[in-house]
């Protein structure tokens, strides 16, 4: 009796697997897929031991190695379909190009449930085999199934009472005022927390550097001219991270998103923070004091807030000027390929249609810049920030600021330990709250203001044109109580306005700036 030929590909990789001493007549191949964790251990988490283990398995078991690919992202960090390597990975397999995939083991492949059972679909899709160096699963059958799920069930325990740990661990390092950092941060040394020279020396230039107008894309292509590079831990590559978060940055080389984040973080002044909460004084010197470190803060995160719309700068214009006709903002859209400003209640409210703002982007760019410029030359003002009132003393706002606060965390203290109610506590912070906002409003007030930045009259236009959008948006936001686009032929200007008929553009500007 002549047995029947095995026209299946999952009962073909079967009986291979069942039997690898067995010759077939097609070869099974396999995608080695390597995926890097921390090693503390050397339990085999390094990739190139968990690819020579993968390796020594397909020897044996008589596969062929058709691809092998990596990831250096961890399997919990991200989903399953965001990982590069293993979408590789996914589309060798829909290609017909690989009947298994070999790993060290099921949690280099996945550590969540969610992410297994999107696995186990694609293995019974398309009768792949999963084998690792720890033993091997079969994906297609209800007891490999099962025994993965328990696996991924105590990867994922384990993963949560790390976090756990972890979590205790960094709360009693910050009541000692040490650091939790992962990596060497950049102007500090790791290992005795003191500062390293030269790169400190930059940063404490930055500060100051900025608060003089100078733009942070040109604060970092001088770090890399000099040499700078970003911070990663000694001897080993930085922790990969997603490339979609704003701060990754493989080449090293800075620029003005990590610039930003470097000068906002709380450490360079010598205070340590928990999950984004001051905690109290660290254990390193400062960097940079506490005043120049607030109003650099303070001018970073005004500048933040106008530049970005869905992720993306804005125009010079967008929500500074308005509509000449009914008052409303401005946005930015296109015409037959052509940006615009246009009025936003146009397609959008009833009513609003033709008769209001339609200006070139271009065009009216140029036109604001041209007037404040020309107000520049005018009044002989040779800066571009306003000068702040001598009457704010900062120092004594902030010394007032950490008075309140202090006060503040006294009465919490008093409650937890039942020397004052509830109620009372309430009642007492109500008016502190009061007293501290308007003690940061004043601080904001002079931060605002930043150092006045003295340039050349003569090459204002050239020093505007070199700063970074956000920077010549606060310059407008600074220099101009209102801006006005106004349709051809139409509006006409009000006492104290100045008004340019042949450019429709009518402004004020503000009393710094008059």
């Amino acid at each position: 009796m002549t047995t029947a030929p095995i026209k299946s590909a999952a009962r073909r990789r079967a009986m291979a697997l069942a039997k690898p001493g067995a010759q077939a007549t097609t070869q099974p191949r396999a995608v080695i897929y390597l995926r890097m964790s921390m090693d503390r251990t050397g339990e085999g988490a390094g990739l190139e031991r968990q690819e020579q283990a993968c390796r020594a398995l397909c020897l044996a078991r008589g596969w062929d190695v058709v691809a092998v690919i990596d990831d250096t992202i961890s399997a919990t960090d991200y989903r399953l379909q965001d990982r590069a390597g293993w979408q590789t990975v996914v589309k060798t397999i829909e290609a017909g190009e690989a009947d298994l995939v070999v790993a060290w083991h099921l949690d280099r492949v996945t550590r969540s449930m969610k992410d297994l059972e999107s696995l186990i679909e694609l293995a019974i899709e398309r009768n792949i085999g999963l084998a690792t160096a720890t033993g091997d699963i079969d994906l297609t059958t209800d007891v490999g199934r099962m025994v993965a799920r328990i696996l991924a069930a105590v990867a994922t325990a384990e993963g949560e009472r790390k976090a756990a740990r972890q979590v205790l661990a960094n709360d009693q390092r910050v009541e000692k005022g040490l650091p939790n950092w992962v990596r060497r941060p950049f102007g500090f040394n790791k290992e005795n927390l003191e500062h390293v020279p030269d790169e400190a020396a930059a940063i404490k230039q930055a500060y100051h550097d900025v608060l003089k107008g100078k733009s942070l894309s040109a604060v970092a292509r001088e770090w890399n001219e000099a040499g700078f590079r970003t911070s990663a831990p000694d001897g080993e590559a930085a922790r990969p991270r997603a490339p979609r978060q704003r701060d990754y940055n493989p080449s090293g080389l800075w620029n003005g998103v990590a610039l930003r984040l470097l000068l906002r973080n709380p450490r360079n002044m010598g205070v340590i923070t928990l999950y984004g909460e001051v905690m109290g004084k660290a254990a390193w010197e400062p960097i940079i004091d506490e005043p120049t470190w607030r109003k650099v803060d303070k001018l970073l995160a005004d500048r933040e807030r106008p530049d970005w719309v869905g992720g993306k700068l804005a125009n010079l214009l967008s929500g500074i000027a308005h509509c000449g006709v009914c008052g409303g903002p401005v946005r930015a859209t296109k015409k037959k390929g052509i940006p615009f400003y246009l009025c936003a209640g146009v397609g959008r409210e009833p009513g609003r249609s033709r008769g209001h703002t339609q200006f070139p982007i271009d065009y009216g760019d140029g036109l604001v810049v041209r007037r404040l410029i020309k107000q520049m030359t005018d009044t002989n003002r040779p800066y571009f920030h306003p000068v702040p009132p001598s009457d704010i003393d900062v120092p004594a706002l902030l010394t007032e600021e950490a008075r309140i606060e202090g006060k503040m965390n006294e009465l919490a203290v008093d409650q937890a330990t039942n020397k004052i109610t509830r109620q009372q506590l309430h009642a007492a912070t109500a008016t502190l709250r009061e007293e501290l906002a308007q003690v940061q409003a004043e601080i904001a007030k002079a931060g605002s203001y930043g150092d006045p930045g003295y340039v050349d009259i003569e090459y204002a236009y050239y020093q505007f044109d070199e700063m970074e959008l956000s920077e010549q948006r606060s310059v407008l936001v600074a220099a101009f109580e209102f801006i006005r686009l106004l349709p051809r032929g139409k509006g006409r200007p009000k006492a104290g306005e100045a008004i340019w008929r042949s450019e429709h553009l009518a402004t004020k500007f503000t009393p710094a700036w008059s």
